[in-house]
């Protein structure tokens, strides 16, 4: 089949691509030294970032008529796959950190991977699908300088806050549906590392005593299972019948909801306390007073749940069935505040809340004849509160969002392939109200979605 080579084609370049960026990306947020790091902006598909991250009651009938993408976040909808689809996403991502007090500001832009994902319906007459892929979940990279003079030695510190890692997730996933019900699982290993790295200098030695400058470094990887379960049903609220066309016009409610089960991951953790000279092109310990290697522990992640509804409006035509319009909201809840500790420890956290809403709107997919009326135009919002609790003043995250869905190939009746491209765009700001740090971001995010039928049965020999 024509999709497996595009798939077996594009895996070397994907690969290298996600190992590669990654390490290229600067995202140099002070913000992600806490918890487990940055939560990525609405990690989901880039269908649903187009539409504020709704996720919770978006059913796999709003993709459209041809091609589709695949909602991760909420398992349930993998019951309605209806064709073998590979979906990758990548953002661009470019971020303004401004400081008031002394004014100032750090500028960053990055490309890395927002998932790769397969889904493949397992049986259609059953509607039974499966879903697997890889996303990040978290990011940690920054480099601070701080310098402080102290009155009691005479002189200027100078410190250098360093941290780098994150969290990606290895998943995988089933679904059922039936008529009005949809249940799924997702489930799979979190990987994660967390390295906080500490310079501190003396700068000006009027004596001419010369000092090693200090390096406290802790090094942690920690993984294990985690366990997401969800639900999405419809609510059939009205309908009517075109006397003369005889298309069918109805009106329906969609629900959906996930829940994450808290996470014990188990970490092993390096920690070192030494002196010498330490610098971006050598690190070379001269004393070394603390030495702990592979120090066993525990990182606990809380659990979350998301809820939401979605209406929209359903045409049936002697071409097929789509959904012209979908209006619909849903609420984000995560319990860091008593759910999260780091070998022990709390953090600078709080419980996190999100809300959204969207909007998306397809003319006619079937209007060939106008290229602009297959297209899918989606608009979002989302605000709420950060789980980072920066001393005890919070962080407010507010964004707007848009994106449209561009049909790639042509329409043939005798051809089952399609491709999709999926475009969102995302501006927002995270910032506290007594904070002296302002984050502006700016995020494209480009999906490409290659879909298939495949194992059909022959009605010719």
């Amino acid at each position: 089949m024509r999709l497996v080579k595009k798939i077996l084609n594009l895996t070397p370049f994907i690969g290298l691509f996600c190992f590669i960026a990654p390490l290229k990306a600067q995202i140099n947020s002070p913000f992600s030294r806490y918890g487990v790091g940055n939560e990525v902006y609405n990690s989901q598909n880039a269908a649903n970032q187009g539409m504020g991250g709704l996720t919770a009651a978006y059913t796999p009938n709003m993709n459209g008529a041809f091609g589709q993408s695949i909602n991760f976040n909420n398992p349930a909808s993998y019951g309605g796959i209806y064709m073998t689809t590979f979906d990758i996403g990548m953002n661009l991502t470019n971020s303004i950190l401004k400081r008031t007090t002394p004014a100032g500001k750090e500028k960053s832009t990055y490309l890395v991977p927002n998932y790769i994902v397969v889904g493949v319906p397992i049986s259609k007459a059953k509607k039974i699908g499966f879903a697997f892929g890889l996303r990040p979940l978290t990011q940690i990279n920054y480099s601070v300088n701080d310098f402080y003079y102290d009155p009691k030695i005479g002189d200027s510190i100078y410190t250098n806050y360093k941290g780098e890692g994150g969290i990606n997730q290895v998943f995988l996933g089933l679904g059922k549906s039936w008529k009005n019900l949809s249940i799924g699982m997702n489930t799979g290993y979190n990987l994660g590392r967390k390295k906080i790295d500490v310079v501190k200098a003396i700068l000006y030695n009027s004596d001419s005593t010369y000092f090693y400058q200090s390096l406290s470094s802790t090094n942690t990887s920690f993984g294990g299972a985690f366990l997401n379960l969800g639900i999405q049903g419809e609510l059939p609220l009205s309908s009517s019948t075109n006397a003369l066309t005889k298309d069918k016009t109805e009106y329906t409610l969609s629900y959906g909801g996930n829940y994450n089960f808290n996470q014990r991951l188990n970490g092993k953790q390096d920690i070192t306390r030494s002196s010498g000279t330490f610098t971006t092109e050598q690190e070379l310990a001269i004393d070394t007073a603390r030495f702990v290697k592979d120090s066993v522990g525990k990182v606990i992640l809380p659990s979350a749940i998301t809820a939401g509804i979605a209406l929209h409006k359903k045409i049936t035509t002697v071409r097929g069935t789509y959904d012209q319009w979908v209006i619909g909201i849903e609420l984000n809840l995560s319990n860091w505040k008593n759910g999260y500790t780091f070998y022990g420890a709390t953090d600078q956290v709080r419980n996190a809340n999100m809300f959204r809403a969207g909007a998306q709107l397809c003319p006619n997919p079937f209007a060939f004849e106008s290229y602009w009326s297959t297209v899918t135009y989606r608009l979002g919002l989302f605000s709420g509160n950060d789980y980072i609790n920066l001393n005890n003043n919070g962080l407010k995250v507010n964004g707007l969002t848009m994106g449209v869905g561009l049909p790639v190939r042509k329409y043939r009746s005798y051809d089952y392939q399609f491709t999709l491209l999926n475009l969102a765009l995302q501006m927002g700001r995270r910032a506290g109200g007594a904070s002296k740090y302002r984050e502006n971001f700016v995020q494209f995010t480009v999906g490409y979605s290659l879909s298939d039928i495949w194992f059909n049965k022959r009605k010719y020999d």
